[in-house]
C-alpha cells in the first residue's frame, strides 16, 4: 500500500495530502448522542426539589462512580425561586458527571453542564448515595435568558442529546415557554 503510494503523481499526493487535512483539522467534529424523551409529569416526578437557580461555584474531583472512576463536578446552586423543594434562599449542593481536574477532562454527552452565573430552571433530584443530581441530565436543565421585552424565556440544555420521540417531551412543553408559563405547567404535571 505504501508503495502505491509513492508511486502516484506528485499532484495526485498534493490531492490526497489536502483532503486528508480537510477531513482531519477542518470538519467539525461529530458528537451524537439519543436519549429517551422524559414526560413532563415523569420528569416532576423523579425530582426532590424544582427551583430558579444561578450557579456560584465549582469544583471536580474523581469519584468511583458504578465501579469505574469518573470525573465529576459538584456545583453550589442558589435558590432563587423555589417551584417545588427547598426554600428560596438555600443552596444545593449538585452533581454532574464529567468535569477537569488537572490537565485531564472528561466530557459525558447529555449530562447538564451547570454555568457560572446562568440562571437556570433545574429539576433536581437525590442519588442513591443522598447526593443530588440533576433529574434525567440535559433533560432536566433550561436555562433562563431575558427576551428582547424583557420576560423570562427558559431554552433547552445546550447539552441535550438528541431525544427519541420528542413530541410531547418535557423539553418540547418547556423549551420557549416564559418562566411563568413553566411553573404553571410544573404545577399541572405534579397533580397527574
Amino acid at each position: 500500500m505504501l508503495a502505491c503510494v509513492f508511486m502516484l503523481p506528485r499532484r495526485h499526493l498534493l490531492r490526497l495530502a489536502t483532503a486528508f487535512f480537510c477531513l482531519t483539522f477542518l470538519l467539525p467534529s461529530a458528537h451524537a448522542s439519543i436519549a429517551r424523551a422524559i414526560r413532563l409529569a415523569e420528569l416532576v416526578r423523579a425530582s426532590q426539589h424544582v427551583v430558579v437557580g444561578i450557579p456560584d461555584s465549582s469544583f471536580s474531583r474523581w469519584e468511583n462512580v458504578a465501579g469505574s472512576k469518573r470525573i465529576v463536578t459538584y456545583t453550589r446552586v442558589r435558590v432563587e425561586e423555589t417551584v417545588a423543594g427547598v426554600p428560596s434562599g438555600a443552596e444545593l449542593m449538585v452533581r454532574t458527571m464529567g468535569g477537569h481536574v488537572g490537565k485531564l477532562g472528561q466530557i459525558v454527552h447529555g449530562e447538564a453542564v451547570l454555568k457560572h452565573g446562568e440562571r437556570s430552571l433545574l429539576f433536581v433530584r437525590p442519588e442513591v448515595d443522598g447526593r443530588l443530581a440533576v433529574a434525567g441530565m440535559a433533560q432536566g436543565h433550561y436555562p433562563v435568558r431575558a427576551d428582547r421585552d424583557g420576560s423570562l424565556k427558559v431554552t433547552a440544555s445546550p447539552s441535550l442529546a438528541k431525544l427519541l420521540s420528542p413530541e410531547g417531551s418535557a423539553v418540547a412543553r418547556l423549551s420557549g415557554q416564559t418562566l411563568s408559563a413553566c411553573q404553571r405547567l410544573i404545577h399541572e404535571a405534579a397533580r397527574q
